[in-house]
């Protein structure tokens, strides 16, 4: 007896290693997240926040293209989908312009408590399959439940203290987010597939996001220091370059059903 406890302790071990693995990729993941708009609150009073993703987009899909000219990667292959990157673009601007926005009307602990709860409850999934993988099905869809109960008293709250436009931002985003998870599955993908993926994102983000911010930004305060200068890089590099490819080096652990890859994701 005590030999088969063993023998099942040790062929459980891989998956063990491989859920803390993606729960540490997906922990890293969130401190990229508010890495970035924390930076970005930091440098609000310089730069206008959508401002600042307009120009974080750039540079990082400036960076990006270097990086891949200097790998001699092929960005603009041949078969690409452009359907596909359009939409994950749209859906990438979207997501960057609302969260900007609430951060800027917003503590980012609340910010993030309601992109969080949002996220959670349009994919419950995401957190029961990593750190839970063997759940059952009805016990997987408990934290999307909590957590929708969890964002409703929140929106209660933030309305009530007229903030509730940054709520409904936060909610729009993580609604951005959660669709454009599908697309986020091309981890699977080469290597190339997905840092493309990811380029045209930025470049069609490159080009929505001046426009958004010259019509919806609040203020147009642009009055960068170095300090400013510094936060936008690094939003550039948490936000645009490096939480995308940590979150999906996380994702394989989701499972998976029949539609729910993308149609020309391999491309993409």
């Amino acid at each position: 007896m005590p030999f088969g406890h063993n023998a099942a302790m040790v062929a459980s071990f891989p998956r063990r290693l491989h859920r803390l693995r993606s729960a540490g990729l997906l922990g890293a993941a969130v401190l990229c997240w508010l890495a970035q708009y924390a930076s970005a609150q930091h440098a609000a009073a310089q730069v206008a926040p959508l401002f600042q993703a307009a120009i974080a987009v750039a540079w990082a899909m400036l960076l990006l293209w270097l990086w891949t000219r200097w790998r001699g990667i092929a960005l603009f292959a041949q078969g690409a989908s452009l359907l596909s990157a359009l939409w994950g673009g749209a859906l990438f601007t979207l997501q960057w312009g609302c969260i900007y926005l609430a951060v800027d009307r917003q503590p980012l602990a609340v910010v993030a408590l309601g992109f969080g709860l949002a996220a959670l409850a349009l994919q419950p999934r995401l957190l029961t399959s990593t750190v839970w993988p063997g759940a059952a099905t009805c016990a997987s869809w408990l934290p999307g439940l909590a957590s929708l109960v969890g964002l409703l008293l929140l929106g209660a709250w933030s309305w009530s203290r007229g903030q509730g436009a940054a709520w409904l931002l936060s909610a729009v985003a993580a609604g951005s987010f959660a669709l454009g998870l599908r697309q986020a599955r091309c981890a699977r993908m080469l290597p190339q597939d997905l840092l493309r993926w990811r380029f045209y994102q930025l470049c069609v983000a490159a080009l929505l996001l001046p426009l958004l911010a010259v019509a919806f930004s609040p203020s147009w305060n642009f009055e960068p220091d170095a300090a400013a200068l510094g936060a936008m890089l690094l939003q550039a590099v948490c936000g645009g370059l490096i939480f995308p490819f940590v979150l999906a080096a996380a994702l394989p652990a989701l499972p998976q059903t029949g539609d729910e890859t993308p149609r020309g994701a391999h491309v993409v």
